[in-house]
């Protein structure tokens, strides 16, 4: 259900704080529809460039994502996990136990099915932007949500958030999310399927250190991929 967004920039430097509703210098205040629509675009632009975050998870845990362009690549590390995603498929691997153990899977199709690996990683704690997007999206067609905006700063970086709330039929009934202009995601916070997800960024970096896209030392590692015939 993962669908690409068109780039188009947030509010940015237009936003200013009244209460919590944003007001564009014309003085007219975004409609909902263009509040989602503009943070979804948002979350797309960084992953055009390469980056590294730090987060702070509920219960005082740690997560990171780091993206990487040439080659593309991301990363997205949980407590007793991670999941590496580039062009070559999906890697999911347990690194709770010795030696970790990976599953290599090809990439899904369109569908459902798109969102699995992310998912997964949703179920410990660490929502990822392609999740938010599903969100944002459902949030837009649902003409009953109600949205509100605000601006903070986290690890440094000026955000814009959104509140979103009256969501149905949505792994989410409501949630605060906020993205840094850079369209990197600040923090989330609000259950999604079941799990309670407090996601807070602490520090970010455009130099991703090249190790995090290493397999763990030493890892099992089992090859879902079809195999290509040899010629």
């Amino acid at each position: 259900m993962f669908r690409r967004a068109v780039l188009a920039p947030l509010l940015g430097a237009l936003l200013v704080l009244t209460g919590c509703q944003a007001i564009t210098d014309d003085g007219v205040a975004p409609g909902r529809v263009r509040l989602l629509g503009d943070m979804t675009a948002q979350l797309q632009r960084a992953s055009q460039r390469p980056y590294h975050a730090e987060y702070l998870l509920a219960e005082g845990t740690r997560g990171e994502i780091s993206q990487q362009i040439g080659p593309a690549r991301a990363v997205y590390a949980y407590p007793g996990g991670r999941l590496m995603v580039d062009p070559n498929g999906h890697t999911s691997c347990v690194t709770a136990v010795r030696p970790a153990r990976c599953q290599i899977r090809p990439l899904p199709g369109p569908g459902p099915a798109a969102l699995t690996g992310y998912s997964e990683v949703t179920r410990h704690g660490l929502v990822t932007a392609p999740i938010v997007t599903e969100l944002l999206q459902a949030a837009q067609l649902q003409s009953q949500a109600e949205v509100e905006a605000h601006d903070v700063t986290l690890a440094g970086q000026q955000a814009t958030c959104l509140d979103v709330s009256g969501l149905t039929d949505a792994d989410a009934g409501g949630f605060t999310v906020c993205v840094t202009a850079a369209g990197v995601l600040a923090s989330f916070t609000g259950v999604i399927g079941g799990v309670d997800v407090d996601q807070a960024l602490t520090r970010v970096s455009s130099s991703p250190p090249a190790a995090v896209f290493a397999l763990p030392e030493g890892a099992r590692v089992v090859d879902h991929r079809p195999k290509t015939p040899a010629p």
